[in-house]
């Protein structure tokens, strides 16, 4: 195993003091000459100060703590993606963890981040509740959140605009001519406002609203959402919250004798790559999701330096594909 090179070695092969070496490496007053000097030796020599010795020098981690619900989401993997590329330009990095949707769990994570003396905390997606997450604040360092709810905490927050997105695609199913649309929606405040922005777009076209099943967010949920629409029936297009649910619809319709595409049309929710995949391949909203991590990773950037950052709200894209046909008849 190699041994890790000391400040002192950095310092005698630089010729400086080891106070100056520090200074240098920690963005202190010291001359550019003699700062480009010490990096070129810590450099060559391959130095890399340990993070325990960093944050007694300079009282600071250059960590931030992310809290994830899930650590098999696909959307998270590209939040965490930007993360790490707008911290690494800033010279910091993150430290993750997942709650596996578990409030009790996501306390103890929280826990777990500030004593590892993380500078900010970036919570993405559900976990405890507001208030529940104001009562622990005072122990916590500075929040970020994205996709979830909060707005007491008077914490930045990061989201894209629900509402808007699902409108436009249930506005896409009107403009192929369908006029009795489904929905199968989700929980937790993304799901109110999908449904929300379904019942807007028909609204908007005078057009009452289709039957409602709730799918949970997952391909399961989707499933059983799907077989109980079309038990129902009285509808010729769905627009689904989540791709993951869009999945199990599929199921459901090809186990009725139902061809997506054809016989109905689905519109998804969210832009996972396996939509493309589907046949016939999912039309649907595809969340900025590395974008959403690259916001996130600013505004925590933004409070280490005692700043408070303005909300910052994102858009989707429309992502037309052949799962959504013009009206030829429906169930």
């Amino acid at each position: 195993m190699r041994r890790r090179v000391t400040i002192y070695e950095v310092a005698d092969a630089a010729g400086v003091s080891v106070a100056t070496v520090s200074r240098a490496l920690n963005g202190g007053r010291v001359a550019p000459s003699t700062r480009e000097r010490v990096l070129q030796v810590a450099g060559r020599l391959g130095f890399s100060p340990s993070p325990a010795a960093r944050v007694l020098a300079t009282g600071k981690s250059r960590a931030i703590g992310v809290v994830i619900p899930d650590a098999t989401g696909p959307l998270y993997g590209r939040m965490l993606r930007g993360i790490g590329l707008e911290l690494a330009q800033a010279g910091y990095t993150y430290l993750v963890e997942s709650s596996e949707r578990d409030p009790g769990r996501e306390g103890q994570v929280l826990r777990d981040l500030s004593a590892r003396d993380v500078e900010a905390l970036v919570l993405i997606g559900s976990g405890l509740g507001p208030q529940a997450l104001a009562a622990m604040q005072g122990e916590l360092p500075a929040l970020v959140l994205v996709e979830r709810e909060g707005a007491e905490l008077a914490a930045p927050m990061v989201t894209i605009d629900n509402e808007s997105a699902a409108e436009r695609a249930t506005r896409y199913l009107i403009e192929h001519g369908h006029e009795r649309i489904a929905h199968i929606s989700g929980p937790r405040r993304a799901g109110r406002e999908r449904l929300a922005g379904w019942r807007r777009a028909l609204a908007a076209h005078g057009l009452a609203p289709g039957p409602v099943e709730d799918g949970g967010f997952t391909e399961a949920g989707g499933y059983r959402a799907a077989k109980a629409l079309i038990g129902q029936g009285g509808f010729s297009a769905v627009f689904v919250a989540s791709d993951r649910m869009a999945l199990g619809a599929y199921r459901a319709f090809r186990e009725a004798g139902l061809r997506v595409g054809a016989d109905v049309s689905v519109v998804g929710f969210d832009g996972l790559e396996f939509g493309a995949y589907l046949d016939p391949p999912l039309s649907t909203l595809r969340q900025p999701a590395q974008q959403l991590g690259q916001a996130a990773a600013r505004a925590a950037l933004a409070v280490t330096r005692g700043e408070r950052p303005e909300n910052v709200v994102l858009s989707c894209e429309l992502v037309p594909r052949a799962s959504v046909m013009e009206y030829g008849g429906g169930l």
